[in-house]
């Protein structure tokens, strides 16, 4: 198979725009205390785990999954206006199936609330390869954790 493809994802929250880009933007590090049953370890490895060029580690769980896999993620893009994050994956168990692995995170308002798009660019080693749909299932369970997290504080 030949070609970056996509799969995306959109998720309405009741949490406003900005404070659900703000957490994601300030906390990606943090997603193990968000997220405990899909993250387990978080880190920043380079940068201030803010901003772009940063460089993050996470061990995680896949829905259905009890492996814990492995992954290290750059912040290649962060635009604050239009509430944009993309991440790089550089090295981890998602290579094992994709030759590149790249997440988007965009935030817009929606009623009184958000819409969080979930994009997914992936390069499948084979056509026997999925899509990487238990990705998004991951991410659709992570923003309803980070919106409910936001109405606790």
């Amino acid at each position: 198979m030949a070609g970056v493809c996509k799969a995306v994802s959109e998720k309405e929250v009741k949490c406003s725009p900005h404070k659900f880009y703000e957490l994601i933007k300030e906390s990606l590090h943090d997603l193990p205390a968000i997220f405990p049953e899909g993250y387990t370890d978080g880190q920043i490895l380079e940068g201030d785990g803010k901003s772009e060029g940063s460089l993050r580690l996470w061990k995680y769980l896949l829905p259905g999954s009890t492996e814990e896999m492995t992954v290290k993620a750059r912040t290649a893009k962060q635009d604050d206006v239009n509430m944009i994050i993309v991440l790089y994956v550089e090295e981890g168990d998602v290579h094992d199936h994709y030759k590149h692995f790249s997440v988007t995170i965009q935030v817009s308002p929606k009623g009184g609330g958000s819409l969080v798009k979930w994009t997914v660019e992936f390069e499948k080693h084979h056509g026997e390869i999925p899509d990487p749909h238990h990705y998004l299932d991951l991410f659709n369970t992570l923003t309803e954790k980070v919106d409910a997290h936001i109405h606790k504080a």
